[in-house]
């Protein structure tokens, strides 16, 4: 995955935020392809074709409550806009240094398994923070997919709300598990984003991993 494409992601989110009911249509060899072309919701299994809803399967689940952090063994609080990608894992790697931090593991998939398990675990961060996963897999969708508080998955274009809102920590499986069979042949790119709750994303950590269907 090209640094720009990170990048592309990055622009869309906070363009589709601080623009009310816009389109943000971004183009061009950014390793992604385009991202901006609104439409419906896409879906990781099946044919690639979107629908009204999509959903991997499962809930989004909770994130722990916000409360009060601050100290030692805790992840402070961004103070840029922060990118990072890494090769997949079969399951995260916690700490609290960001930089080395792999907070989505994709399960036996990493290993040429045929179970794909997204688990996602970061945290515990020193203040309440917005949590947001994103999902790219232009065999599925040429959009970039959100994943929502109700599990199901839309397209950045379409509006932005966070998977969790005001949480210290994550550790949640959010589409259990899922057999490779079921899911269309590709390449597929995940993103989650931590940016302080309630900001306008000013500041985050953003890290991206992705895996192959072949």
């Amino acid at each position: 995955m090209k640094k720009i494409g990170l990048a592309i992601l990055a622009v869309v989110f906070v363009t589709v935020l601080m623009v009310d009911s816009s389109r943000a249509v971004m183009s061009g060899d950014s390793g992604m392809g385009n991202t901006g072309n609104t439409g419906n919701t896409g879906s990781m299994g099946g044919s690639g074709n979107t629908g009204n809803t999509g959903s991997m399967g499962g809930s989004g689940g909770n994130g722990m409550p916000s409360g009060n952090g601050g100290t030692m063994g805790t992840i402070m609080m961004p103070t840029a806009q922060e990118m990072f990608q890494y090769g997949m894992i079969t399951d995260p790697i916690a700490g609290t240094d960001v930089s080395t931090t792999m907070p989505i593991g994709v399960g036996s998939v990493a290993m040429g398994g045929n179970m794909l398990t997204i688990h996602t675990a970061i945290g515990p961060f020193s203040n309440p923070m917005d949590m947001y996963f994103a999902l790219y897999a232009p065999s599925v969708s040429p959009d970039i997919l959100l994943l929502h508080q109700n599990g199901t998955l839309e397209a950045t274009s379409n509006g932005l709300s966070p998977w969790m809102s005001g949480v210290m920590s994550v550790d949640q499986v959010p589409f259990g598990n899922i057999p490779t069979s079921m899911l269309t042949k590709g390449t597929y790119t995940l993103y989650l984003m931590a940016t302080p709750s309630g900001t306008n994303m000013s500041t985050y950590y953003m890290w991206t991993t992705q895996f192959v269907i072949q």
